[in-house]
């Protein structure tokens, strides 16, 4: 159990928080056997109940749950992913020049790698999901590994599509958008432009600073919302430390 004030862990013979000094609440010391019924812990609670909203308050339930669904996302991706490489194999084959072919398939090895980097970063993210500690705060710390995942996911996929562009760009002379077609309009920061050497390499450095500045914002909401939190029980334990 954790305490009232601070978040603390607590043990069951714990009548005083050793963190912030706040006394234990009689709700949270169990009530001694020769009490009458109704005035013992957990009167009238089934066990299954108990141990159900037990397990989600400690963050177990909640981390396993989490790191299935980013499991369950990674496969999906490969599979989206495949999809996706199958399209743009067949649009780069329909191309009428053999320079513009092989240009696309330099973007599909470019959308192959990402999709297999952005699948494991979800199974990294998904064990760092499983391998959180016990707290009084569940979802913040999982939110955080979210915001990570998803700023690095955009990186990845961005990144590759600048590398691969940029060579589609200069060995087709056509833009990136008209291979990827619709996919073009799903991605953001995939920028329309033109089809001679310099729109590749605008391509590459718009696709590669929007990867950056993405990255960058989705690691600084992470730690933002660690910090934050860790200030509020930073000011709750001296503002208790004061009271006593």
């Amino acid at each position: 159990m954790f305490c009232a004030e601070c978040g603390a862990t607590l043990n069951a013979q714990d009548r005083i928080c050793s963190a912030c000094g706040a006394r234990v609440e009689p709700g949270q010391v169990s009530v001694p056997a020769s009490a009458p019924a109704y005035r013992r812990t957990g009167f009238g609670v089934m066990g299954i109940t108990r141990t159900v909203l037990k397990a989600l308050s400690e963050g177990k339930v909640i981390r396993n749950s989490i790191a299935i669904v980013l499991q369950v996302a990674a496969v999906l991706i490969l599979l989206g992913g495949l999809l996706a490489l199958i399209q743009i194999l067949k649009l780069s084959f329909s191309l009428n020049s053999a320079t513009a072919t092989v240009g696309g398939l330099v973007v599909a090895i470019c959308v192959a790698a990402a999709v297999f980097a952005i699948a494991q970063i979800y199974l990294f993210r998904a064990q760092s999901v499983r391998e959180l500690e016990d707290s009084p705060f569940t979802v913040v710390p999982i939110l955080s590994i979210l915001f990570r995942a998803t700023g690095e996911t955009y990186a990845v996929l961005a990144l590759s599509l600048g590398v691969g562009g940029c060579i589609f760009t200069w060995f087709s002379g056509m833009s990136l958008r008209s291979l990827l077609g619709g996919l073009g309009d799903v991605i953001p920061g995939v920028p329309s432009g033109g089809a001679g050497f310099l729109d590749g390499l605008i391509l590459l450095a718009t696709l590669a600073a929007a990867a950056f500045l993405v990255l960058v914002l989705f690691y600084a909401a992470a730690e933002l919302v660690v910090v934050t939190v860790d200030m509020a029980i930073n000011i709750r334990k001296i503002a208790k430390r004061e009271a006593s």
